[in-house]
């Protein structure tokens, strides 16, 4: 096991993607079907999040990892920002609406959010994109609920390489039903974690021994990088794992990794929810020395169901099953 990702790990450096990942639609924002652009970033009303101290954020680093944390990419901004205390609603001829937010993180390499309450009602749709939309994720819709209006729970969304964003939720004229947008936190990419080559901005996730799965020592795990994901955790940090086979083979979406990904925050029988987490698949470059990468796919959230400190162990399962993502090849 830790051979294989040894090999594979190498090829989690990903630059310039266009990350239209989760479980989601993969179409572009309503609004950009709009003649007029009147969801332009509004650098006046967009909020506004403090510029990073980065001396400081070092030192963390630092002390993270003697510990052994996963490695940051980014800072959380703890945020209340909702569909009522944020953003601005607009009225369209046609009866829709949208809400809309926008969000500054100076110097930013990238923005990702997580949420502490989200519920969407049928027939809604939500993105999230670059004030240039050159990048968009999105839509989310009901299917991604993990829990229901009167208990709505967590999620995360993914990356967006910009240092402003637009948040968009379309609520078309028929839906009644009033949805749940909360975010607790905006996190500040401060590290390029796709960034390609050793050391490059002091954060290459790979070791010198490790190579890129695609090139010619890797051909013989071919099959087997198709398992590994590249986890986000907690939106901030990311470490690695693997899909894991059943003795009933019945392709159930578990995932090993260690206890140290945990960033010791959650337990089996603890806290075992992981709504902040989430998990890009087939995250690899497509040739042995090539800087062009596919988008990745990704799903979002997953709950411990056992781990162990001393052997630093943690068996998931992931919530969104990534055989419900289209265009993603899987190995158990």
């Amino acid at each position: 096991m830790k051979n294989i990702q040894l090999i594979i790990c190498a090829c989690f450096v990903l630059t310039g993607l266009k990350l239209q990942a989760q479980i989601s639609t993969e179409e572009l924002p309503v609004s950009f079907a709009f003649k007029e652009d009147i969801m332009h970033f509004d650098s006046t009303t967009a909020k506004s999040l403090p510029v990073l101290d980065m001396r400081l954020i070092q030192q963390e680093d630092e002390k993270r990892e003697a510990r052994g944390a996963p490695t940051r990419f980014g800072y959380r901004h703890s945020v209340d920002f909702n569909l009522d205390n944020s953003g601005r609603w607009i009225s369209l001829s046609n009866g829709d609406r949208i809400w809309k937010l926008d969000i500054y993180c100076p110097e930013a390499l990238s923005i990702n959010i997580l949420y502490n309450k989200f519920w969407l009602p049928e027939g809604a749709k939500f993105f999230i994109y670059s004030s240039d939309k050159k990048q968009s994720i999105g839509a989310f819709t009901s299917i991604n609920n993990k829990g229901d209006k009167k208990e709505p729970k967590g999620f995360a969304t993914g990356l967006i390489y910009s240092d402003k964003i637009t948040l968009e939720y379309y609520v078309p004229k028929g839906v009644v039903e009033v949805g749940i947008i909360s975010i607790a936190y905006v996190v500040h990419g401060y590290r390029h974690i796709y960034a390609p080559g050793p050391a490059k901005n002091n954060n290459s996730p790979s070791g010198n021994c490790q190579v890129n799965v695609n090139c010619s020592e890797g051909q013989s795990w071919q099959n087997e990088k198709n398992a590994v994901a590249l986890i986000l955790v907690n939106g901030y940090a990311h470490c690695s794992a693997s899909l894991l086979n059943t003795t009933a083979n019945d392709a159930s979406p578990l995932l090993l990794t260690a206890d140290h990904c945990l960033d010791c925050l959650y337990d089996a029988l603890g806290d075992s929810i992981l709504n902040h987490y989430s998990f890009y698949w087939n995250y690899e470059s497509p040739e042995c020395t090539t800087t062009t990468y596919p988008t990745p796919k990704s799903t979002s959230g997953a709950v411990v169901v056992a781990n162990n400190g001393e052997t630093d162990f943690a068996l998931l399962r992931l919530t969104e099953d990534p055989k419900d993502k289209s265009g993603v090849t899987l190995y158990y």
